[in-house]
């Protein structure tokens, strides 16, 4: 099974100017020197977490993502950075935005996921409080029953080295939260 991943890169671009490429309801991973938000992309474009809304001048690294496409930026210096957009179907690449990269021609992909600190506390309008005293509370934007554990799932891209054969993890996206396996939340 031969999977190809797409891919658009911006150099000098602010996070304004990629939340045009991101798609509305896209789950957002923001880091801010003060705070770690997860939010949701709103219809306007704003960045919408369970408490409120993020401001984006104090971003200074995002990650958007749903089940089809990924979207990456690093702030560089003052508010200005690079991003990468990556997806498995080339019809979602922005139009005659970025620079086209070259395709990940995977050989196979893999299923993976991320277990999430603490358990749910509990759900309500489509958002979950996660919770533990090691790291306290966040919410995600997911249905997790209580007292159970989260997890984010993730897609790699299996690709083979042309001269050795060697296969190796070219790239990984993540795809969503989701209610973690017996085994996960036992690890």
């Amino acid at each position: 099974m031969s999977v190809v991943l797409h891919a658009v890169s911006w150099r000098d671009i602010r996070l304004d100017e990629v939340l045009e490429h991101a798609a509305p309801g896209n789950v957002a991973l923001l880091s801010t020197p003060q705070a770690y938000h997860i939010a949701l992309v709103g219809a306007s474009g704003g960045l919408e977490t369970r408490r409120g809304s993020v401001r984006l001048r104090d971003v200074f690294e995002a990650r958007f993502f749903d089940e089809r496409a990924e979207l990456r930026w690093v702030n560089f210096a003052d508010g200005r950075g690079s991003a990468v957009f990556l997806t498995e179907d080339a019809a979602m690449l922005p139009d005659g935005a970025g620079e086209r990269l070259p395709d990940v021609e995977a050989a196979d992909t893999r299923a993976g996921a991320y277990l999430l600190w603490g358990r749910s506390a509990g759900w309500a309008g489509g958002w979950t409080t996660l919770s533990t005293e090691r790291i306290g509370t966040i919410d995600i934007p997911a249905m997790i029953p209580a007292e159970q554990h989260a997890q984010v799932l993730t897609r790699e891209y299996i690709a083979l080295d042309p001269d050795h054969g060697n296969a190796y993890i070219a790239e990984e996206r993540l795809l969503r939260f989701d209610l973690a396996t017996p085994e996960n939340a036992a690890s």
